[in-house]
């Protein structure tokens, strides 16, 4: 007496579109949630950039005071290398002491920092001079 289970009733064909469908569903969610995770990573990258951009601008500024100590910033919005915008304020607080301000733009990010440099005038060439002391901080979202 042997049996054989050969689809006499129709039931193997309704059971493999079953597990067809579980599978794809299975399948569709794992790349959403890779499609969720990739555009979370995109835009702390953005974020990240734009925090450089504004440490890139107070590294310009800081290296123009050295050249200038009459350097004021920029007059406008500076394209930096990483394809970002940043813009510099710099005020005269005393002979030797300058407030600095940026604010930093990536894509949709904003980014203000602020800060002050402390400068030891050289005798031999007025206009340069040496940052003794560079405090600053990041201000926020704009």
């Amino acid at each position: 007496m042997s049996k054989n289970i050969g689809n006499e009733d129709g039931f193997i064909l309704p059971l493999v579109l079953v597990i067809i469908a579980l599978l794809a569903g299975g399948v569709a969610y794992i790349l959403s949630q890779g499609l969720t995770e990739l555009q979370a990573n995109t835009l702390n990258q953005d974020y990240e950039l734009c925090i450089l951009t504004g440490k890139n601008a107070l590294a310009v500024a800081q290296a123009e005071l050295a050249d200038n100590v009459d350097y004021t910033g920029t007059s406008g919005d500076v394209a930096d290398a990483n394809g970002g915008h940043y813009q510099i304020t710099v005020n005269k607080i005393a002979d030797n002491l300058r407030d600095i301000e940026v604010s930093s733009t990536f894509k949709g990010y904003q980014k203000s920092f602020g800060g002050e440099i402390e400068l030891m005038i050289d005798g031999e060439t007025p206009t340069a001079a040496r940052i003794v002391r560079f405090n600053w901080k990041m201000l926020g979202i704009e």
